[in-house]
């Protein structure tokens, strides 16, 4: 209201004025004259007033009743006020320091920023508010003016965390007012203030002047920029201060060059270059030259001047002066493709001239390593020179090949984009004259030290006419080097078969320009054979003496041809070929065979055979068998994949190595090689570090999509051999059932000590009600050894789970972990079981745990800890297969001893833990030893000492020994001649035994043995050993073995002389009566009372006939006699029978047995029996006399 008091009477006078002025016109200069004096006067008041009325001005409102924000295009800040003559009052509205303008806001499509003050609707009907333009920037701060009022301060808010956004306006209560000082731009120098912003009224603030090199100051000023009033500016000994103004002020000096010194000399050290942040610009800096640059009139570059640029410059021939800095600007980078002055290069000479400095030249080098310097002018020019070389291969091509870079993965089975080139581009920067070391190349890509002029890079394919390629052949191929990688490759669709020479040029930005030495590439028609390939003249040699064939060329060989002997399609790799690559490129592969359908491979109708013999250690890269190739591992030979699929059979023999993702130089396993046919390990196969993984059921069979099983990845046939680490998982349903990762048949698979098995069914996760497939099958199959196997049955979503093991077989490894896989209750599926089947597991640690059923949850697993994600991690989580000591022992009760029966006899074997009587099939199983020690089917028959071995399983462990025997028979032996005697003819004479136990005919040999003593002789002999020739007695006896013990009696068999025969004697007939009593004849009965006594001398010239005995009584007939010492008796423990009903001789012991008519039985004389030889002695002299009397009286009848 400043003024309006003045303004009122003004108007009530021009009123008063006007409605006189038809009066007296006569009066006209009198009343003018008065109105004048009243004007004056009054306008005097009004100013005396305004000052009075200024500080009275009205509060401004203190609350805000309404804050929102509408509209459609242009949302508007609506803000309530119960003052509305305040609203209508608003003069300026300046929202987060920028002034709106007053004006008519659209919601549809306002532009700017805009404030009314207007009727708004709301709930409750319209009313009045300001409307503002919806600031972009919350919090927003709103300082609202209006005539005759305080000024009003809001801070606005906006909540996002719900919607519609909430906004909230808040009065801020006024801040004393604060001035700002701003220092004028200058030249040559500058102002620099102690105080700039929010200056409070009264504030002393320093001015300090800073006049550029060999300048000083001239003038200096404070001035208010409101006023134009100048400031009172204090200047004690060089330090300028002022008294801050109630207004904002602007301080301005000027500068003065101070007189001219001698010209300063500076060094070269003084001077340092380097590029900005980002390689565009070279600066040139000085050292303790302050304001050099300021002062350098001109630049030349190999003596050319160089425009002084108003800006940093982007190309040659200018330079920019940075005197804030003190550096010279020049252009790093040519943006033009072909400039008229290029930018700096190396060994360029730069001459500067500056006022009061000595004139310096020096020479710009970049160096070996990238870096820039500053060197002295030789006049030699740039000191390096550039070198460029390929290194690497380029793979062939087949005429008419589409797509040379693009390939399928093995490892995932999906298409990816790669290059069949590995060649790479290597640059070196050198002194000039001097060859590149080894240590001096880098790859040349975007890291590179040396920076490449790409427009300037190209590559050159030409034919090589040495090979008999013509000069007018066309490879049909480019090759690209872009800089930003150090790899060359190349395009197009191959042309004409041949052989070429690529190489590149390059230069960089230095100018330096080189070309590469040539690398070779083949184009092949498509028809070449294996056969006429792999031949070691198209091999590469190592030091080591052993070859590669890197790479394979044709990168595709469908046909085989012959090495092998009478074998067609068959190929033998040379044994010294150590390496096998189908390209350098990881997912780029070389392509062996032809698809064959998945009918005829299981059928075994496979058409080519590569063998790798013995001696030969193969590593197959980046090579795609396919199925019409089957591989054979020979005994001694060796085969590792690597990033590799095989789409067919492997077969390894016995002596035969396989590996797969694994480098035995790193000792690391890898990923990317994968199994899609199967591996068969025949018996005596080794299976050593080996990450086996198939993609049977969705990779496909080359172009045919024609399989899908659950047949094991590995078939183990017999025994085979596990070294090292050894992954198998099988892939996942094609149909009903996951894979089956190992089968073992008819056989043992032997871990190695510390070697681990880990195996994974597969899994049915893709077709969604599959069954989870069983990690290992065994048919007759074992897998024991001192290391750890670990099965994990195939992991679902809706179908069965998987189990561990299946089959009939036992584990006997160090440990065992088998865990069935998880179900879920959708259709109430099944979990797998750790062991289904006739499994034993044995080992000292185990984890035997079947799967568990729960909730639907496809992320709740139990078991997702021990998953492998083949393809992706190198190795399953072994540190998660914890397995725990069983401790829980048993005892196992003697075995009682048995007799031979010839019946199969079991033993009854009695096992307890404690008190508690153990379940065979359930804690423990039984198994047999032979008495040799190999294993029996636990039906034993015969004598002999066996072994029962009790084995622990579920929750036992350990193993216990026991023996039993079976003991011999005794028998009394069934012994039958088929003649007792024979006559001396000179022939043998040898008799047949039958020998029986009861009804059973026994062998000679195998149940018992035959000894023969003949005459006198004191030495057994072997029954078969024994000639039955000569005249004689021959004593035999039978002797248990084998299941048999005992033996028998002598059985006496006699061979007489034909002249006994003819001796005979009718009147002295012994008719095999004991109670004989002719004179002459004695047969061997101790009552023969005839004196005349007749010792069986075959010499008796009487009629003395033996009836048909030949005297065969008269030896040892007292065998099994023995003398009883203690009582001075003979005892008797034996007798013979001799029968001469049939002509056989039984002989039996322990009894008398009498199947004749004749029985004799004498009783010997035995050493040191006295009395038996005084008899025989008397004997013998009554003999004499009657012989001697019997001669007398014939000669008296002569």
């Amino acid at each position: 209201m400043k003024g309006g008091l003045s303004l009122i009477i003004l108007a009530a006078i021009l009123t008063l004025e006007k409605s006189n002025i038809y009066k007296e016109r006569d009066m006209r200069k009198t009343w003018r004259k008065i109105a004048s004096l009243l004007l004056s006067l009054l306008i005097c008041l009004s100013t005396t007033y305004s000052p009075v009325l200024a500080a009275g001005d009205k509060a401004a409102p203190t609350a805000v009743t309404e804050c929102s924000v509408t509209g459609f295009m242009t949302e508007i800040l609506t803000l309530g006020f119960e003052d509305t003559g305040w609203m209508n009052a608003i003069n300026n509205v300046v929202v987060n320091d920028t002034t709106y303008t007053k004006g008519t806001i659209n919601s549809w499509g306002s532009n700017g920023n805009l404030w009314e003050v207007g009727s708004v609707t709301g709930a409750y009907g319209s009313y009045t508010a300001l409307k503002i333009v919806n600031p972009s920037t919350y919090p927003a701060a709103i300082k609202i003016s209006a005539d005759g009022y305080q000024d009003l301060n809001l801070q606005v808010t906006k909540n996002t965390s719900s919607y519609p956004y909430v906004y909230t306006a808040t009065v801020v209560a006024p801040t004393e007012k604060t001035y700002s000082a701003t220092a004028a731009e200058t030249e040559n120098g500058n102002v620099q203030l102690s105080a700039t912003k929010e200056i409070k009224k009264g504030t002393t603030v320093t001015v300090t002047p800073a006049p550029a090199e060999n300048y000083e100051l001239d003038t200096i000023k404070v001035t208010g920029i409101t006023t134009g009033t100048e400031v009172a500016l204090q200047n004690t000994d060089g330090v300028y201060t002022f008294i801050m103004p109630e207004e904002d002020v602007t301080v301005s000096a000027s500068f003065k060059k101070m007189k001219p010194a001698e010209p300063v000399k500076i060094e070269l050290d003084q001077l340092s270059i380097a590029t900005d942040f980002f390689g565009t610009n070279w600066n040139l800096s000085f050292q303790n030259a302050d304001n050099y640059a300021t002062s350098v009139t001109d630049v030349k570059v190999n003596g050319e001047s160089w425009e002084n640029s108003s800006f940093k410059p982007s190309a040659g021939g200018k330079y920019y002066k940075d005197t804030d800095n003190n550096v010279l600007v020049f252009s790093a980078k040519d943006f033009s493709t072909n400039p008229e002055i290029p930018v700096l290069k190396s060994g360029d000479v730069i001459t500067l001239t500056a006022d009061g400095y000595q004139e310096l030249t020096f020479k710009f080098v970049i160096d070996t390593n990238g870096n820039a310097s500053l060197v002295a002018d030789d006049g030699q020019g740039d000191p390096y020179e550039l070198h460029v070389k390929l290194e690497g291969s380029f793979e062939s091509a087949i005429i008419g090949q589409q797509n040379y870079d693009s390939v399928s993965s093995a490892s995932v089975g999906g298409a990816t984009s790669s290059k069949n080139s590995s060649a790479k581009v290597y640059g070196a920067i050198t002194a000039k004259g001097t060859e590149p070391t080894d240590a001096d190349w880098e790859e040349l890509d975007h890291s590179s030290k040396i920076n490449l002029n790409g427009s300037k890079c190209s590559v050159s394919i030409v034919p090589n006419t040495e090979k008999g390629t013509p000069a007018d052949s066309d490879s049909g191929m480019s090759g690209v080097y872009m800089t930003i990688s150090s790899d060359l490759t190349l395009n197009g669709t191959p042309k004409d078969a041949g052989a070429y020479l690529i190489s590149v040029s390059i230069t960089d930005t230095q100018g330096r320009t080189a070309v590469s030495n040539s690398l070779p590439f083949n184009v092949y028609t498509g028809e070449e054979t294996l056969a006429d390939r792999l031949t070691t003249d198209n091999l590469k040699q190592y030091g080591n003496g052993l070859y590669a064939w890197d790479i394979m060329e044709p990168w595709a060989i469908k046909n085989f041809g012959s090495n092998v002997e009478s074998e067609e399609n068959s190929v033998r790799v040379p044994k010294d070929l150590e390496a096998w690559f189908g390209s350098h490129q990881s997912g780029t592969y070389g392509y062996l065979g032809y698809d064959l359908p998945w009918k005829q491979v299981k059928a075994g109708d496979i058409p080519q055979t590569l063998y790798i013999p013995a001696g030969c250690n193969l590593t197959m890269t980046n090579m795609e068998i396919l199925s019409s190739v089957r591989i054979v591992v020979e005994s001694g030979g060796k085969l590792t994949l690597s990033d590799s699929v095989v789409q067919g059979i492997i077969d390894v023999q016995n002596g035969g190595t396989f590996s797969m993702n694994y480098d035995s130089y790193n000792q690391e396993f890898t990923t990317g090689a994968s199994l899609c046919g199967q591996l068969r390990l025949q018996d005596g196969a080794i299976l050593e570090n080996a990450s086996i993984y198939s993609h049977i059921n969705y990779l496909a069979n080359g172009d045919l999509t024609d399989r899908s099983s659950s047949e094991a990845v590995v078939v183990a046939n017999g025994n085979v051999t596990v070294k090292g680490q050894v992954f198998i998982a099988g892939d996942e349903a094609g149909s009903d059932l996951g894979q089956t990762a190992l089968l073992v048949k008819d056989g043992t698979v032997n871990l190695e000590d510390n070697a681990v098995l880990v195996t994974y069914g597969g899994g049915g996760n893709v077709l969604l009600y599959a069954e989870g497939g069983s990690a290992i099958e065994l048919d007759n199959g074992n897998i024991t050894g001192n290391g750890k196997v670990v099965a994990i049955g195939g992991d679902v979503l809706w179908g069965n789970g998987g189990n561990a093991v299946i089959g009939n077989g036992m584990i006997t490894t160090s440990e065992a972990f088998l865990q069935g896989a998880t179900s879920r209750t959708s259709k109430n599926a099944t979990p797998g079981n750790a062991i289904s089947g006739n499994v034993k597991v044995t080992s000292a640690n185990r984890h035997i745990e079947n799967g568990t059923q729960i909730g639907n949850d496809v992320n709740n697993d139990p078991l997702e800890e021990l998953y492998w994600t083949t393809g992706v991690e190198t190795t399953p989580p072994l540190d998660k297969f914890i397995t725990n000591a069983v401790t829980n022992t048993f005892t196992v009760a003697d075995i009682e001893n048995q007799t031979y029966t010839g019946e199969e006899l079991t033993p009854s074997v009695m096992v307890q833990d404690g008190e508690t009587v153990l379940t065979e099939g359930t804690d423990y199983f039984i198994t047999y030893k032979s008495e040799d020690g190999t294993e029996s089917d636990g039906k034993f028959t015969n004598a002999g000492t066996y072994t029962v071995v009790v084995t622990g399983i579920g929750n036992y462990y350990g193993t216990v020994e026991k023996t039993f025997t079976i003991t011999p028979k005794e028998l009394t032996f069934d012994v039958a001649l088929d003649s007792d005697s024979a006559s001396y003819d000179g022939t043998a004479k040898t008799p047949a035994l039958t020998v029986k136990d009861g009804e059973t005919v026994l062998t000679e040999g195998v149940n018992y043995t035959v000894s023969c003593l003949y005459g006198d002789d004191s030495e057994a002999k072997n029954f078969a050993d024994t000639e039955f020739i000569n005249a004689g007695s021959y004593r035999l006896t039978v002797t248990g073995i084998g299941n048999y013990a005992g033996s028998s009696a002598e059985i006496v068999f006699t061979i007489t002389d034909k002249k006994n025969d003819d001796n005979k004697n009718d009147d002295n007939k012994n008719d095999g009566d004991n109670d004989n009593k002719n004179d002459n004849i004695n047969n061997g009965d101790n009552d023969n009372e005839n004196d005349n006594i007749n010792s069986g001398d075959n010499d008796n010239k009487n009629d003395n006939t033996n009836n048909g005995n030949n005297n065969k009584n008269n030896s040892n007939n007292a065998n099994n006699s023995t003398t009883d010492k203690t009582n001075g008796t003979t005892k008797t423990t034996g007798s013979t029978t001799n029968t001469s009903t049939n002509g056989k001789i039984t002989a039996s012991t322990g009894k008398t047995s009498t199947t004749g008519t004749s029985t004799s039985a004498t009783t010997s004389p035995k050493t040191g029996d006295d009395t038996n030889v005084m008899i025989w002695i008397a004997l013998l002299a009554v003999s004499c006399t009657t012989l001697t009397g019997t001669k007398l009286l014939k000669k008296k009848s002569k």
